[in-house]
């Protein structure tokens, strides 16, 4: 009995040892369980770096920039384009006469000058052809000069050639050797001899061209001197009547305001046939003012009614009657 109470308490003993033995490595676990774990670095892949990165950004500040507004401009009206101020047939014929009246009022001032615009252009360019002829002349005599010379040099090497022969005859050892030098000589002679009629020749061309050279120059310095004088004697006309042909043409553009571009055109080929420049003309004793052939009662009426433009159906001038020409001299 003693012995199995021993082998009881032997076995309790061990029992309560192994527990405690339990217990300090629980307790050992818990402390080590309870320490922190160093975790090892682990490699981001590319894409959670960039979702971190987007991150970073999405969290970072975001500075706010204000837009600057542009200075509104200054929205400017677009002209008012006013409508086209209908004109009658009676203002129209009132604008033409107006207009043909002023024309041949410039057409008296451009007459007064006469001629001289003209003659001064033609002294010009005959002034301009003298001048080229001229010098055409001189390249020719030049031309001469330099033939002259060429002969001149070619006699002195042909009669030196002819020494040369003359001394190779004293030297010949047959007759053969003497006549062929003899026939030489003779041609170089006859050379000579046509150099020298070339030479005359052409200085008797030189001196023809020299004369009309002289002749040339003369007449240009008769041209340039008439010419300075008609040049002055124009200015003095120009000077008088400028001022008015100016107001005159200023007068003349703003009628043409008042006539249609067809009906212009119309005008100024009527003008530009007609002998007088007369384009618009009125009735006297039943008769067209230009071309002086009778217009038929029933033109007449239509005519003084200003319903429509008439022309004379013989010269195609515009005509008027008496009533448009006294609103044009009132």
């Amino acid at each position: 009995m003693a012995k199995k109470e021993n082998q009881e308490v032997a076995k309790a003993e061990e029992n309560a040892e192994v527990k405690e033995v339990k217990k300090t490595a629980k307790k050992s676990t818990k402390k080590v369980t309870e320490e922190p774990v160093a975790e090892a670095p682990v490699e981001e892949t590319p894409k959670k770096a960039a979702k971190k990165t987007t991150k970073k950004v999405e969290e970072a500040p975001v500075e706010v920039v204000e837009e600057v507004k542009e200075p509104e401009k200054e929205v400017v009206a677009a002209p008012v384009v006013e409508d086209p101020v209908e004109v009658s047939v009676e203002q129209k014929l009132v604008a033409l006469y107006t207009l043909q009246q002023v024309d041949s009022k410039i057409d008296e001032i451009r007459a007064y000058r006469g001629n001289l615009p003209l003659e001064i252009q033609d002294m010009e360019d005959e002034i301009a052809g003298l001048e080229t002829r001229i010098a055409n002349f001189k390249e020719e005599s030049k031309k001469h000069q330099k033939d002259i010379a060429d002969y001149k040099i070619k006699i002195k090497e042909t009669e030196a050639l002819i020494k040369k022969y003359e001394e190779q005859q004293n030297n010949v050892r047959n007759n053969r050797e003497y006549d062929s030098l003899t026939k030489e000589i003779e041609y170089q002679t006859l050379d000579i001899q046509l150099s020298e009629k070339r030479i005359k020749e052409i200085t008797a061309k030189d001196n023809d061209v020299a004369a009309k050279v002289e002749a040339a120059q003369q007449r240009l310095a008769e041209l340039t001197s008439s010419l300075n004088e008609k040049k002055e004697e124009l200015h003095s006309l120009v000077e008088g009547t400028e001022k008015e042909e100016e107001q005159l043409l200023q007068r003349s553009a703003e009628c043409e305001k008042y006539v249609e571009d067809r009906l212009l055109v119309a005008y100024k080929r009527i003008r530009k046939n007609a002998r007088n420049g007369l384009a618009v003309v009125g009735i006297f004793d039943e008769a067209c003012g230009g071309c002086f052939n009778r217009i038929p009662p029933q033109h007449q009426l239509d005519i003084c009614t200003h319903k429509k433009i008439i022309v004379c159906e013989y010269c195609g001038r515009i005509l008027v009657d008496k009533g448009i020409i006294n609103q044009y001299k009132a």
